[in-house]
């Protein structure tokens, strides 16, 4: 209002060419008047001024003397705030979508049966979890990606004194068994040995005594022992201690030879009255 009021009194005297002496000028006012509107007060304290009301404290003035143009007015609208613009994000590339059903992809596994030692895999078709070949008998084999029921992988097998195979394999979500047949190429290894133990009671275990035993811990006889030899049989002496509940320890001696050994396991029962 105090703007718009200098305007309008800058009409009212000074541009209208009127005496700024006071002397000649009616007496002002200290301000409107109780309930009188800007455009009110003004046009009653500067003769000659005309005033449009914006509000009840707001008003927009213009000269009208006589014999002078007339000015125009139109009242003043209010002006609403500009509504801020969101600056446009950046489109993100689309990825391209797997094929799935029922789910998305889901996790297959192969559980690899009666596979020889050293025996290694390698995926060289399908949904590959890897292109290197793998030696299954220290992690077994990295799980295969199925996008949708089942999945069809082409496998390369091999090991040791074996014949490669390659196999079709149709792979689903979970646990998958497969049992390799592999042919031996009629080679022995000469330097590796096996021990299984035939006839033993059951629970019966087995501790290994000799240069070529693989630890001195006792253990089950269900499992088979791996042996790397020496060059003579006697470097390749083994004794093998058996015990089992209700029978007799018994001593093996043994001269373990290239590829795999059968070990028979004869123990004998102690009598109930504990009598020889």
């Amino acid at each position: 209002m105090r703007l718009l009021l200098t305007a309008a009194l800058c009409l009212g005297f000074a541009c209208s060419g009127k005496s700024t002496d006071t002397s000649s000028n009616p007496p002002e006012t200290a301000g409107p008047a109780a309930n009188e509107t800007c455009a009110a007060y003004v046009e009653r304290v500067a003769p000659g001024v005309q005033c449009l009301t914006v509000d009840a404290g707001h008003c927009q003035c213009g000269l009208n003397s006589a014999g002078g143009a007339q000015i125009a007015m139109q009242p003043t609208q209010p002006t609403q705030p500009t509504p801020t613009t969101q600056p446009t994000q950046p489109t993100q590339p689309t990825q391209p979508t797997q094929p799935s059903s029922g789910g998305g992809v889901k996790m297959g596994k192969l559980v690899f049966e009666n596979a020889p030692d050293y025996t290694t895999v390698k995926c060289v078709s399908g949904p590959c979890p890897t292109t290197a070949a793998v030696m299954i008998s220290v992690a077994g084999y990295p799980q295969i990606p199925i996008a949708g029921e089942a999945a069809t992988i082409r496998l390369e097998v091999a090991a040791p004194n074996h014949k490669p195979v390659t196999l079709d394999q149709r792979v689903m979500p979970g646990d998958n068994k497969l049992q390799l047949a592999l042919e031996s190429t009629g080679e022995l290894d000469l330097k590796s040995s096996t021990v299984t133990f035939d006839g033993a009671p059951a629970g019966t275990m087995v501790k290994c005594q000799g240069k070529r035993c693989p630890d001195a811990g006792q253990k089950p006889v269900t499992e088979p022992m791996k042996f790397s030899l020496g060059e003579t049989d006697e470097e390749n002496k083994v004794i093998f201690a058996f015990n089992a509940p209700g029978y007799r320890t018994k001593i093996n001696v043994y001269i373990l030879k290239p590829g795999r050994n059968r070990v028979p396991v004869e123990m004998d029962a102690v009598s109930p009255d504990g009598a020889n």
